[in-house]
């Protein structure tokens, strides 16, 4: 499975997000449930994943685990489940809230994650160095510019 379908949800108990984890394994992601900050850097250590998903800020201490998390993968959004009124806390890209016990919230949310992860794909950007041909130009039979 790549990694842009592998997700990290930590959680501090399974059971509130059954629905959540039925979803996302229907929707075709890998799912990894971390129920501690320790165990959510020790994953991050061997897996690559498309998104950390911190489902309750009770687990863990969101401003510490944010920071750390984003500086073990960078590159990896951090969605918080939480109010959007709260304090903007440091290595979490984004808040999230949503009726997780309702079965089509549920469906709704892991396809919306589905699209969302599956459309952003980093993109290469290969620059012509000065004095060399644009390989992708001089393969259209186009010199470059």
């Amino acid at each position: 499975m790549s990694a842009q379908f592998t997700l990290l949800l930590l959680c501090d108990q399974r059971e509130p997000y059954f629905l959540l984890i039925s979803a996302l394994r229907s929707a075709g992601f890998q799912v990894l449930i971390a129920r501690t900050a320790v165990r959510a850097k020790r994953f991050l250590l061997d897996t690559t994943v498309g998104a950390i998903l911190i489902l309750d800020g009770d687990c863990c201490d969101v401003d510490a685990i944010g920071r750390d998390l984003k500086r073990m993968a960078p590159g990896t959004p951090i969605l918080l489940r939480g109010e959007e009124t709260q304090e903007r806390q440091p290595g979490i890209d984004s808040y999230w809230q949503a009726d997780l016990e309702d079965e089509v919230v549920a469906n709704a949310v892991a396809m919306f994650f589905r699209q969302s992860l599956g459309n952003s794909r980093p993109a290469i950007v290969a620059y012509p160095q000065a004095g060399k041909k644009d390989v992708a130009s001089a393969g259209a039979g186009q010199q470059p510019a």
